[in-house]
């Protein structure tokens, strides 16, 4: 179906005000799983705090260079008395110090329940866990998006986040505020999928990079910046991130529901009134589906039955375990080291807001620059040479910490991780693409839960990559850069899909793949005859 469905597009319009109008309105979604995936900056870190030793004189107490030790006058008497702090330290057995006191402006998990001492692995561990509901999402929603469509589970999703953000506004426990988190994070990852594959259905092949790179992400990570520095409260930015995307659940009556998706579900006259309805915005004249049709109905007329996809048609020959396989490692590094060099802004000289803000000025028109570089030099060159740069900006760093230079060059180590994180979100546009181009639209939402799946993964040992950090500086740059030099050369695997037709339909299974997978339970899959009339239908 797909050199029917591609001149079908052509006739509408492969990309006019029809797809512009709903391509707009989901990649808007970019700021809510920006917030979602990157609010732990901000209401997760650890900020100072102080612990109060004594009452001593300040003008017979010499303080050792390397002590930790503060001095901070007394309101009641400043002319010799002043109260004596340790900055930043716990007791001797690494808890916390009664009478602590957090010196900033802002309030975080982390100052709310004193999660520091003994206790300071459990913000990295929280970001984990709502990782893992990333993970989850992905792989749940993205299974719902091929059985149910893409529209109905991208508002339920949409509606489902607003309501967990909200009530975990009011937790009174960090057990409850991780609990919140998950959720918020299954969301995230149902929307990361189904923003990418929802759009690409409705537009022609030359316009699918744009689709792809085009995103608000780096807006919603700026847009986060102000909110925090504005609202200083940890419970009030949750709610805030929460709420403001809730005018989205008014566009159900402009979006349609993707057309490859019914016409793929046998519903031709739903998807023949949504090429309509795009043709007409348009404002061209409705589009011939008569070849769409025959070549529907030639399928139906093939099948015995009703053919359901699972996870395991991703590995039914050779070359789609190669694609799997080489892509779900991308996915792994792409996320690990992405959301690794994002999660380590707050670690890096200067203010947090600023910094923040300037890594989605630095994002936004380097991904921007995938359009040209997937339209001239494909994906696999585009893929192959941003993940090269991201990673040797990481060995850079690494570099510049081993001379001893961390310190007086500190701003230029900012900037290399800047740009290691922008070049590897430019990267992670050509992943995308591949993931779905390469695969079917029958397994399309399938293949990209899977691999973001594996991405997700990545995703949850990152802030563990951040906490090393503590151990020792050079050990989370010495991971990204070898994970995504790696990535580089394993992308070359790929088969290029510039300017090629999205496939519809998946191949028969090989013989060989088919008896490693099913050996023990061949009768039990079933048979169904989609181009060589044995062509075996897998359930899981």
């Amino acid at each position: 179906m797909g050199g029917e469905f591609e001149h079908i597009i052509d006739q509408i319009g492969a990309f006019g005000r029809g797809q512009l109008g709903i391509f707009m309105i989901l990649t808007v979604a970019d700021f809510i799983t920006a917030w979602i995936m990157m609010i732990p900056i901000f209401i997760g870190s650890t900020g100072t705090w102080l612990c109060p030793i004594a009452s001593t004189n300040f003008s017979n107490y010499s303080e050792p260079e390397t002590s930790p030790v503060t001095f901070i006058m007394s309101a009641a008497n400043t002319t010799n008395n002043s109260s004596v702090f340790t900055r930043d330290t716990c007791t001797a057995d690494n808890d916390i110090c009664p009478g602590i006191t957090y010196t900033q402006t802002y309030t975080t998990v982390v100052t709310e329940w004193n999660l520091i001492c003994s206790l300071d692995y459990l913000s990295d561990l929280i970001t984990s866990v709502q990782m893992a509901g990333v993970m989850v999402g992905a792989l749940i929603i993205g299974q719902l998006g091929d059985t149910f469509g893409r529209k109905k589970p991208w508002f339920a999703v949409l509606a489902l986040n607003s309501v967990v953000g909200f009530a975990n506004a009011f937790s009174v426990s960090w057990y409850m505020y991780a609990i919140f988190r998950f959720f918020n994070g299954v969301c995230a990852g149902g929307l990361l999928v189904l923003n990418f594959m929802w759009p690409i259905e409705f537009v022609g092949a030359a316009w699918r990079p744009l689709c792809g790179a085009l995103s608000f992400w780096s807006f919603g990570v700026m847009a986060l910046s102000l909110l925090a520095y504005f609202l200083r409260s940890w419970r009030h930015l949750v709610i805030a991130t929460s709420l403001l995307p809730l005018p989205l659940l008014l566009t159900w009556w402009y979006l349609p529901e993707s057309p490859r998706w019914l016409a793929l579900q046998g519903r031709m006259e739903e998807a023949e009134e949504v090429l309509c309805l795009v043709a007409k915005r348009n404002g061209k004249p409705p589009p011939d589906v008569s070849g769409l049709k025959r070549f529907v109905e030639e399928e139906n007329v093939k099948k015995e039955g009703l053919q359901k996809y699972s996870y395991w048609d991703l590995f039914r020959t050779p070359m789609y375990i190669k694609y799997t396989l080489v892509l779900m490692y991308s996915w792994f590094s792409a996320a690990a080291v992405y959301y690794g060099l994002s999660l380590n802004v707050k670690n890096l000289p200067g203010d947090r807001y600023i910094n923040n803000f300037l890594q989605g000025v630095f994002e936004f028109p380097i991904v921007l620059s995938t359009i040209p570089c997937n339209k001239v030099g494909g994906r696999k060159k585009t893929l192959f040479g941003f993940t090269m740069l991201a990673g040797l900006c990481c060995l850079s760093v690494l570099a510049i910490d081993v001379a001893g230079k961390l310190e007086e060059l500190s701003l230029l180590a900012t900037v290399f991780s800047m740009l290691g994180k922008a070049f590897m979100s430019a990267a992670w546009v050509s992943i995308s693409l591949l993931t779905g181009e390469l695969f079917p639209t029958v397994v399309r939402n399938i293949a990209g839960g899977a691999t973001s799946v594996v991405g997700r993964i990545g995703a949850i040992v990152a802030p563990q990559f951040v906490y090393l950090g503590k151990l020792s500086k050079p050990l989370p740059f010495i991971a990204f850069g070898s994970l995504a030099i790696s990535a580089a050369f394993l992308g070359l695997l790929l088969t290029e899909t510039k300017n090629k037709p999205l496939p519809d339909n998946l191949p028969p299974w090989d013989k060989k793949t088919y008896r490693l997978c099913f050996k023990h339970s061949s009768q039990e899959n079933g048979t169904i005859d989609v181009q060589s009339q044995e062509t075996v239908a897998s359930s899981v």
